[in-house]
């Protein structure tokens, strides 16, 4: 993550709004699939990347799984730990941590937080590390932007999205210059922030060359919208 997305993660602002984010009863559409198609009902240890306030973890707690959430934010792990006490949260870079190979069954990315880890240089560096963690066999869940949504809205709701992203990510002047580039600015509830826009087929090919096999990609609808949803989740085997 960058010096200027690790300031936006880091303010008042950015506690307040994971803060009500994390009162969500339920998992999102897309990560509910992915527990329910690819995790064990069993339990599993669970490394959460980008944990926020806890929002993921504490739901996968709930649900028998051993939780390590980790974020770079530290106000947002304090919270964490203030919220849900009984959870093993760590500020930590999820490009180089700590913990020793092969220690966790599955890894969930959500909510586009490997979009702000720049350049690509570094996003494919948190890849592997996440890699290097896993137990062969061991799952990774992972949200990115998907570049397709805009021009195939799949709703009301999402015709209003996808009428944003186009003006957001295509029109607005300062990406005008970056027509053809993965980097773009995106307007936030925090602000602006630069992320990495991708698509189902070259993330696909990104998790091939960082050493997963992947295994399918998630959305709210199933059948061939999914790969033009707007939040789409790949499910990925080491």
């Amino acid at each position: 993550m960058d010096a200027d997305s690790n300031d936006l993660f880091a303010t008042e602002e950015a506690v307040e709004l994971y803060d009500t984010r994390a009162q969500e009863p339920e998992l999102f559409i897309q990560e509910r699939k992915a527990i329910e198609r690819y995790f064990r009902s069993d339990g599993g240890r669970v490394l959460d990347v980008g944990c926020g306030v806890g929002r993921v973890s504490h739901l996968l707690h709930e649900r028998g799984y051993e939780i390590t959430g980790i974020d770079i934010s530290e106000p947002l792990v304090a919270k964490a730990r203030s919220l849900f006490p009984d959870i093993d949260f760590r500020v930590e870079d999820v490009r180089d941590t700590p913990f020793d190979s092969v220690s966790f069954e599955y890894a969930i990315f959500s909510y586009f937080g490997i979009d702000y880890v720049l350049p690509k240089a570094e996003r494919i560096r948190a890849l592997r590390e996440i890699h290097r963690l896993l137990k062969p066999g061991g799952i990774l869940v992972l949200s990115s932007h998907n570049s397709w949504h805009p021009f195939v809205p799949l709703s009301v709701r999402d015709l209003g999205m996808a009428l944003k992203d186009v003006y957001d990510l295509y029109l607005r002047r300062k990406n005008r210059e970056r027509i053809g580039s993965p980097y773009k600015i995106e307007s936030v509830p925090l602000g602006e922030i630069e992320i990495y826009l991708t698509n189902p087929i070259s993330q696909w090919i990104q998790l091939c060359e960082c050493g997963y096999t992947p295994l399918d990609v998630l959305g709210t609808h199933d059948g061939f919208l999914r790969f033009v949803d707007r939040n789409p989740h790949y499910v990925a085997r080491k």
